[in-house]
């Protein structure tokens, strides 16, 4: 009978691992010291001075051996085991030998796998013996140390099918270990350089919504970078685990259509070479547009900054196909590709697509956000309140309003002005889509638009952290008055704790636009018994909870009246207006011998005054200077020109 030939090759097998085995013992050495020895190590320990660091997330055992390994050792051991497609000689021996080509491939693939897996799974039992026989058990479960093993292997196996794919398309090793990266990473990379420049090409695009908020969805990497706090979900599993399958498919079918004679090329397919060259190019054009937009936040150099990264991502992808240097004369390709991101640019600029007149209609908006910052819909634990988004009709209507009024003025208020606040807005449609903007405004040209939101029950609920508390998880109330250095006062009896928030609560309904960045009176903090906080600004129109205070007898204690005020001292808008934000004593003598305001002893002028202060001292018309009586130290607040007494506009506009 005639003997049957085994499918594998044994001599394969071992030549492979003669010339990569190392890289397999690394890997589980490596994975071996970073957690079972390490947790052999923490329990082991004599001095109990401080706790055991073992974690459930064992992803922050050793975290910075771990992610090394795990996102270089894949790739290393591709490199080496696809070495010979890259070196002449060796490719053609081995593909001179009477194995097939899928064979080859399946054997290579076979043994990185290998290498990859066996290290893994040999801690994994390493670990779960641990589990067995020490105290491990008060830690973690083996549903901890089973997570551990199947997201490592994932993300092993994705890197190193990346790294092979790229194997496949290049002749040369450095530019696969380069391109590898580069590949994980685009998809991100791209998406946040196409980001930054959609904010400068349209308004009210919300560059750092998209960026901050979603951008670790587009990469493999940068979410393995985040397992120390954040692991993988089931979708995400499931999602790179399908991704390997295509990158092992697309490789597979590359490794039969490649020619043996490409070796020493950078890229092995010519109908791959223009998509290189002409990425590289806009990569880099971004990236130069990026820059000098970051530099000198002007158009022009923003323009510049496109055209000279283009030209140079250009010319290198020429030069990395070619060689040499030598290939300025190839001016056609970068004339055509010149033109064509010209036009696109124009059509955006020019909006054919409506992006930046766009406001929804009422009819079709089931609820909106509107807050200074995108921050405010993430999972943020200081945020107490849990649904941020207004659903009444009369307040999403104050919103459009809104939109509507920056998208009518929005050539006026184009810029990077300093003194510009952020706007940010998130409309969820009864469609089931989304619309987001983000807008740098000057607030001051929408007051009549703000002061419609502003003073909605809505509006204030969904913006302000005191109704997100519940009075019967607060453990304690501080009061402490905002000028001056009088003793703060603290509230524990939970029944007046109770009152005080009720009040608050009525009282912040009927805050005034009109006194928004007027300073506090006083300051509440409001501690839960979870370590959670909250803050509340009591103005002078907190009219029922200062005599609340007063029936209970905590407001003498925190009082600041006039008598309290040695002295004010009201300047004109100052040189070097920083130095006032703590002045010294110095820069006072100063200002006085100067001549440059007024001073005020008369507590009937004080009072007037106090009742108007603003925080913002540096873009209000006066400088207000504060000595209070037995203190060294000053205090600086501002005061709006129209909100100034009569004496003091005589006195100062002399």
């Amino acid at each position: 009978m005639p003997s049957k030939t085994s499918w594998i090759n044994k001599e394969i097998i071992v030549q492979s691992l003669r010339s990569t085995g190392w890289v397999g013992i690394v890997y589980f050495v490596g994975l071996l010291f970073a957690l079972p020895v390490d947790i052999i190590g923490q329990l082991s320990r004599d001095n109990q001075s401080y706790p055991i660091t073992i974690y459930d997330n064992l992803f922050k055992m050793q975290y910075p051996i771990q992610i090394g390994l795990m996102l270089f050792i894949p790739v290393i051991l591709s490199l080496f085991l696809f070495r010979y497609l890259h070196v002449k000689q060796a490719g053609d021996f081995m593909h001179s030998l009477p194995i097939k080509r899928s064979k080859l491939f399946f054997h290579f693939t076979g043994v990185g796998f290998s290498q990859l897996i066996i290290p893994i799974v040999l801690n994994t039992i390493i670990l779960l013996s641990l589990y067995m026989f020490t105290d491990l058990p008060q830690f973690i479960e083996v549903s901890d140390i089973l997570i551990w093993c199947g997201i490592t292997a994932v993300v092993s196996l994705l890197l190193f099918t990346a790294a092979t794919l790229v194997a496949m398309i290049t002749g040369l090793t450095a530019v696969q270990g380069a391109m590898t990266y580069i590949l994980l990473l685009l998809p991100a990379g791209m998406f946040m350089l196409i980001c930054f420049s959609l904010k400068n090409l349209l308004f009210g695009f919300p560059e750092d919504y998209f960026f901050n908020v979603q951008i670790e969805k587009y990469s493999p990497l940068i979410k393995a970078v985040y397992l120390e706090n954040t692991l993988f979900s089931g979708i995400d599993v499931l999602l790179f685990f399908t991704i390997t399958l295509v990158l092992y498919g697309l490789s597979y079918m590359l490794y039969n259509m490649r020619k043996v004679e490409v070796a020493s090329q950078a890229i092995v397919y010519p109908f791959l070479r223009p998509l290189f060259k002409y990425g590289v190019a806009f990569s880099f054009m971004l990236v130069g547009g990026m820059y000098f937009y970051g530099v000198y936040q002007t158009q022009g150099w923003t323009l510049f900054g496109y055209f000279i990264g283009s030209l140079i991502g250009y010319y290198l992808g020429e030069m990395v196909l070619q060689k040499h240097w030598r290939v300025f004369r190839h001016w056609k390709g970068y004339a055509g590709f010149a033109f064509a991101v010209a036009l696109l640019g124009l059509l955006i600029q020019f909006d054919l697509f409506q992006y930046e007149e766009k406001v929804p209609d009422l009819a079709d908006v089931e609820k909106v956000h509107v807050s200074s910052s995108y921050y405010s819909l993430t999972d943020n634990p200081d945020n107490l309140i849990k649904d941020p988004f207004m659903t009444d009709p009369k307040a999403i209507e104050a919103v459009l309003d809104l939109h509507e009024e920056i998208v009518h003025i929005q050539d006026e208020i184009h810029g990077t002005d300093e003194n510009r606040e952020q706007i940010f807005l998130y409309y969820k449609m009864k469609d089931g889509s989304k619309l987001v903007r983000n807008y740098q405004i000057d607030r001051g040209e929408f007051d009549s638009e703000y002061a419609s939101l502003y003073e909605m029950k809505d509006y204030k609920e969904k913006t302000e952290q005191i109704y997100g508390v519940d009075s019967g998880k607060v453990d304690k109330i501080t009061l402490y008055s905002e000028m001056g250095n009088k003793p703060s006062i603290t509230i524990a009896d939970p029944p007046e704790i109770n009152e005080a928030i009720d009040i608050l609560k009525e009282e912040t309904y009927h805050d005034s636009f009109e006194d928004r960045d007027k300073v506090n009176l006083y300051n509440v903090e409001l501690l839960l018994s979870d370590g959670q906080w909250s803050n509340v600004g009591v103005t002078h129109n907190y009219k029922k909870f200062i005599s609340w205070l007063q029936d209970k007898g905590y407001l003498e204690d925190i009082k600041m009246t006039a008598s309290d005020i040695e002295w004010m001292y009201v300047t004109d808008q100052v040189p070097n207006n920083d130095q006032l934000f703590q002045p010294t004593e110095q820069a006072v003598t100063e200002l006085k011998e100067e001549n440059k305001g007024i001073e005020v002893k008369d507590t009937g002028q004080i009072e007037t005054i106090m009742d108007q202060l603003v925080y913002d001292h540096v873009n209000s018309g006066y400088n207000v200077i504060i000595k209070y009586q037995n203190q060294e130290s000053f205090q600086t607040f501002g005061l709006q020109k129209e909100d100034a007494p009569s004496f003091i506009k005589a006195e100062l506009n002399k």
